[in-house]
């Protein structure tokens, strides 16, 4: 997700489109959350975490994908 950021990042100030890069950093933050919570005996509630983070990842970067190939 960094290199993701740093490419939306790159994108917006090559080509003057927005992709809204610092909105990128929350999957960052909820999935750095998740790895240290790993650590504790609650493995339901870190899995959910995980999960939120892996589809807050995902979207962000089908997002991205779909403002540079020009989807509409």
């Amino acid at each position: 997700m960094i290199f993701i950021t740093v490419i939306a990042k790159f994108y917006q100030k090559k080509f003057g489109i927005k992709t809204f890069y610092y909105f990128y950093v929350f999957p960052i933050l909820v999935l750095f959350t998740a790895a240290f919570h790993l650590f504790s005996y609650d493995s339901y509630l870190s899995e959910s975490i995980e999960l939120i983070g892996s589809i807050g990842s995902f979207l962000a970067s089908f997002f991205l994908y779909r403002l540079m190939v020009g989807v509409k």
